[in-house]
């Protein structure tokens, strides 16, 4: 009777603890560099496309002019040719700005061409979506050269 009481009260929640803490395999982002950051990835799932995007510089004066927000637009966009799994990403190191790792396409700018670049104190997104479901977008901008992520 001791030895079951021992197991629900102490050795039953921290299984739980271990086993359910284990299983957060959410992607996560760490963005260091300047004005070519790099992206730090960390998590697992099937990658559907990388994304970072910009403020729209093009369309941004029609609508300041009537006090519309700022709209963005994607700078670099890569998708996998198949099948690919953030942790292979994660292994290889990080992904640079305008880069195309070995196993993507670019989507966008079209035909390989270069992103525009990033900018001082413009705000960007990079984000992530995975086939599961999950997804993950952070906000940064370039400051005295680094990358700061917003709530940094």
């Amino acid at each position: 009777m001791k030895t079951v009481r021992l197991f629900l009260l102490v050795l039953m929640p921290a299984f739980l603890m271990f086993s359910l803490g284990g299983c957060n395999h959410r992607p996560k982002v760490l963005i260091e560099g300047g004005r070519v950051p790099r992206f730090n990835l960390m998590g697992q799932g099937k990658i559907q496309v990388i994304t970072v995007s910009g403020p729209d510089l093009e369309r941004q004066a029609l609508r300041e002019r009537v006090g519309q927000p700022q709209l963005m637009k994607p700078y670099w966009e890569i998708v996998p040719n198949g099948d690919y799994d953030l942790r292979n990403l994660e292994k290889r190191g990080p992904l640079v700005y305008g880069q195309v790792p070995e196993g993507f396409k670019q989507n966008y700018p079209a035909d390989g061409a270069a992103p525009q670049e990033l900018y001082e104190s413009g705000l960007f997104t990079f984000q992530l979506r995975i086939a599961d479901g999950n997804a993950l977008g952070v906000r940064f901008t370039i400051h005295e050269g680094e990358a700061l992520t917003e709530g940094s």
